[in-house]
């Protein structure tokens, strides 16, 4: 379907249903109004859903289309459902869901207009620099954000750069909560645990690839993976096998190539290596990872203080030895 025919449709389909008083949620508690709404390019495309760039009455945002007639309709469901389960979230590093709607057999995701580029282009582009600076303020960005969905009762699973969106204000947004599952507080499934949990492999923590319930600390071990990625800028374990992938981190603890002395980042290496634990319960909790995160910034900023003072004080008695 091309792009004015997915608007006009949309329009039509609103325009009856509002008449029938159908819609189930609306944008800033107002009535949604279809002709306001103009959709543009397309942004990205996954399994389950189209994103496109769009404007509703003169406002910027990204509009996502559930694709129809998928292979999986029970899954794509599910999808839909899990991103509609955070339209109450308002946090900085989180893209904002606008409205949920679900207008005859075509379902639409309104969230705030965060950006064209992901974490992944960024790590890509040998253009982009990617310092420790740059890197240590990403990687709380993203914490934070999983800090907020945890205290929510949320569980992201599927936590990877290309998940994460770069605004042009330099922030990181944590983006598609469609394969997020609700936790309690003793990180527990609320639910029972489905079998189709989707994500991807190469971030995917080994209790979940054995089968077994997915909880907080999962998101821990996909955001280590995340800091080795910005880290190294490769892709986790290459080209390799997925299957050979799975079996490794599972039976043979396998973990992407990581050495202190290429890095020279010891604290930040020392955060992966606690954040891709293969049991659980060792891995830091998001709170414990941005308290970590915060401690690195004050130590480096610091640092930074006393070695301008020290340089200063240099200059000083340079002056003063001139004069002399």
């Amino acid at each position: 379907m091309v792009l004015h025919e997915v608007e006009r449709t949309l329009c039509e389909c609103c325009n009856r249903l509002r008449r029938r008083e159908m819609v189930h949620h609306t944008i800033h508690s107002g009535n949604f109004e279809p002709s306001e709404l103009k959709i543009g390019r397309l942004l990205g495309s996954g399994g389950f859903g189209s994103v496109y760039e769009a404007t509703y009455c003169g406002e910027r945002i990204a509009i996502k289309k559930l694709h129809q007639g998928t292979k999986n309709e029970r899954a794509a469901l599910e999808s839909f459902e899990a991103e509609s389960s955070i339209l109450h979230f308002r946090h900085p590093n989180i893209v904002r869901t606008l409205a949920v709607l679900t207008i005859m057999e075509i379902r639409c995701i309104i969230m705030e207009f965060a950006g064209e580029r992901n974490l992944q282009s960024v790590i890509n582009d040998p253009f982009e620099e990617l310092d420790a600076n740059r890197r240590r303020k990403f990687s709380l960005n993203i914490a934070t954000a999983l800090q907020f969905a945890h205290q929510q009762g949320l569980a992201h699973l599927d936590l990877k750069p290309g998940n994460v969106l770069v605004t042009a204000e330099d922030q990181c947004k944590l983006a598609d909560f469609g394969c997020c599952r609700a936790v309690e507080e003793n990180n527990k499934p609320a639910s029972p645990t489905k079998s189709n949990l989707t994500g991807t492999y190469a971030y995917r923590a080994p209790e979940l690839l054995k089968g077994e319930s997915p909880t907080t600390k999962a998101d821990v071990y996909s955001y280590g993976i995340c800091l080795w990625q910005m880290l190294k800028r490769e892709q986790p374990y290459g080209n390799e096998n997925q299957h050979v992938i799975i079996f490794g981190v599972v039976a043979y603890q396998l973990r992407p190539e990581l050495n202190d002395e290429i890095t020279g980042d010891g604290q930040y290496v020392n955060l992966i290596r606690q954040c891709w634990q293969a049991e659980a319960k060792f891995r830091p909790t998001a709170s414990e990872i941005v308290a970590k995160l915060q401690q690195i910034k004050a130590e480096t900023d610091f640092s930074k203080e006393r070695l301008s003072e020290k340089l200063c004080d240099h200059q000083v008695c340079l002056q003063n030895s001139r004069l002399h």
